[in-house]
């Protein structure tokens, strides 16, 4: 990053990957000194979906998403040839990888090789769009990927996880979490996106 574009990022933005991992160790470290805290975080969730993680998310993804012009939305989605290697890289590439390398290195460790399997079947949203505003990336585009993955991601990730983990868990619980923590800040941005007011508070809106 050049030194002009590092200055024109807020202090939190520029560290943003100092404290991700700061915030990783303070997980650790807390869950390993304060076991209960394990169990308070663990009943706070509603089915599958972990309510803090939840919010996290969707305030991590609303202030992006409410800077996307959606009436440009449509352009992004007319290059099929991008489309498609997203779609590949996801939903084919990435879950067979990780399939892969469940297999091949955690074997003897069933709970890591399902972890691993599982996250490997996770599409990444909220960074994705947070990196691409920091970036000063396209938006539009960003958000128009991310929403075609989002989509994938709610009616296929019960699907994948049955036919990589062979889980016996209700489809419904696999699919309300990324339903909530992917379509909430969707449809919230979007509302705000189509006020007047909130077109003034929100530049790009």
């Amino acid at each position: 990053m050049s030194e002009s574009a590092a200055r024109r990022l807020s202090f939190l933005d520029r560290y943003l990957t100092l404290w991700i991992f700061l915030g990783m160790a303070a997980g650790v470290g807390l869950g390993f000194l304060v076991p209960g805290v394990v169990g308070t975080i663990t009943r706070l969730q509603v089915g599958t979906t972990s309510i803090p993680i939840a919010v996290g998310l969707i305030l991590m993804m609303y202030p992006p998403l409410a800077k996307v012009r959606y009436e440009e939305l449509g352009e992004a989605f007319r290059n099929t040839r991008v489309l498609a290697l997203s779609l590949v890289q996801n939903w084919v590439i990435g879950p067979v990888l990780m399939f892969a390398l469940a297999i091949l290195f955690l074997r003897g460790h069933p709970d890591y090789m399902v972890g691993l399997i599982m996250i490997g079947l996770a599409r990444c949203i909220a960074m994705v769009i947070v990196w691409n505003d920091l970036a000063r990336g396209d938006r539009e585009y960003a958000a128009g990927l991310v929403a075609f993955n989002s989509i994938f991601q709610v009616f296929f990730y019960a699907i994948y996880a049955y036919l990589f983990v062979r889980s016996s868990r209700p489809c419904w619980g696999l699919t309300s979490a990324p339903l909530i923590s992917a379509g909430s800040p969707w449809a919230a941005s979007r509302r705000a996106c189509s006020s007047t007011s909130a077109s003034r508070s929100w530049p790009g809106c």
